[in-house]
């Protein structure tokens, strides 16, 4: 295979003895094989030159939806896959929302299948229930041998615990990741959006911060009991943060992720019914947003996510009540942390919850910038200033509410799968 040499890229990588150094990265056999300055080049090496620009490991989506197979009106593998690409994104992990369900090793094999040719990794994660009922275990051990990275019932609660101890129990021998959203709708009552001070002026059902503590108190239980890993996913709160803090200081084996979303907006935003920012958890009020960031910035929170959630006009150009929850932004979010968070989480901490964190809490194996790492990376200027229109975005999806508006930080490529792909 040719050798690829990267030219000149400030490595942002704090596992890395380089970071913070301007270096040449050698890369043979999808493998790093020399790091240093002035590399020298064969006449049969292809030589990018990346002056300027910072090289991370490549950035990892714990939990979005393609929309594939089912839905691909919204959205689909390709499309979703380029805005990822856009997005620095070279490693996916797709939720098992789709119809069929993810539910079987042939519907794991069905996402590899389609997912040949694309430039970045896409990584089912397999129902953990039977239709994501929350009544009876899948054939998690089946699917995990057909390469499902972890188990999820996405949005859909594990109501019975019962189910859910047997599943970390289960799991644990196979490190299996066993990822849970928590929410209990019986407390939220057809809530449309968090419950507070902005819910009550719109006159809006609300969605209590209880019913997300009220679960993670529960799965805590569950994993100090079984001994057991449990992910949480979609953190919103900062009783949520308070209890997962004081968990890790116990010894349990808990990691957690927060959406993008609740990191840069409040429920603030709601004041004019935009169901654009109609999403589930709901965006939460300036003391979770600023637990929250104090929980990233402390290593309580492991990983930022994304959480692209693509939908059809129908779907949400339509009363705030009747639209679904969700937004899809894959290809804006690091512009987003730029504009927004880059003042209060440093991009050190950026990368650390997008390319380390992630690969961490689903045993995804490491990727560093040393010698002998895979080569997966992201390529990306972080003061450059930009903005997209809904004409040039790679996803189809409607709910694109970032389009029109400026961003700071802007991705120029991956490097995946052995070859270089520019943005």
């Amino acid at each position: 295979m040719t050798s690829i040499l990267l030219r000149s890229a400030r490595v942002i990588d704090t596992r890395s003895p380089y970071h913070n150094s301007v270096v040449d990265i050698l890369i043979k056999d999808e493998q790093i094989v020399a790091i240093g300055e002035n590399l020298e080049a064969d006449d049969a090496t292809r030589v990018h030159d990346l002056s300027g620009a910072c090289i991370s490991p490549g950035w990892v989506e714990m939990h979005s939806s393609f929309a594939d197979p089912g839905f691909e009106e919204r959205e689909h593998i390709i499309s979703g896959a380029n805005a990822a690409l856009k997005g620095g994104f070279s490693t996916v992990c797709l939720t098992p929302s789709t119809s069929p369900i993810v539910q079987s090793k042939s519907d794991i094999e069905y996402i590899y299948a389609k997912a040949q040719g694309t430039p970045i990794n896409l990584f089912p994660l397999g129902a953990l229930s039977k239709n994501m009922s929350g009544e009876e275990m899948t054939e998690m051990y089946d699917m995990f041998g057909a390469g499902a990275v972890g188990f999820s019932d996405d949005k859909n609660p594990i109501k019975n615990p019962n189910l859910l101890r047997m599943a970390l129990l289960y799991a644990k021998p196979h490190e299996m990741p066993i990822v849970d959203f928590p929410f209990e709708p019986l407390l939220a009552s057809a809530g449309q959006m968090n419950e507070g001070h902005t819910g009550t002026y719109l006159g809006m059902k609300g969605i209590p911060n209880l019913s997300e503590e009220l679960i993670v108190a529960r799965d805590l239980e569950l994993a100090a009991y079984t001994e057991g890993h449990i992910h949480l996913s979609s953190i919103s709160t900062k009783g949520s943060v308070d209890r997962i803090r004081k968990a890790k200081e116990n010894g349990i084996h808990v990691t957690c992720d927060v959406n993008l979303y609740n990191l840069i907006l409040t429920d603030e935003v709601l004041r004019d019914y935009d169901s654009m920012y109609k999403v589930l958890p709901p965006l939460r009020n300036t003391e979770d947003k600023a637990a929250l960031i104090e929980a990233v910035n402390d290593g309580t929170i492991d990983a930022i996510a994304v959480d692209h959630i693509p939908f059809d006009v129908e779907h949400k150009k339509c009363e705030f009540e009747h639209a679904s929850f969700g937004m899809a932004y894959l290809e804006h979010a690091f512009g987003l942390y730029g504009a927004h968070l880059s003042e209060v989480i440093s991009l050190d901490r950026w990368v650390e919850c997008v390319a380390h964190g992630p690969r961490d809490s689903y045993n995804l194996g490491a990727i560093e910038i040393v010698e002998g790492s895979p080569a997966e990376f992201t390529i990306y200027n972080e003061t450059t200033t930009w903005s997209d229109r809904v004409t040039d975005t790679a996803s189809i999806a409607y709910n694109q509410p970032f389009t029109k508006v400026e961003l700071k930080g802007k991705v120029s490529g991956i490097f995946n799968k052995g070859e270089y792909f520019p943005v």
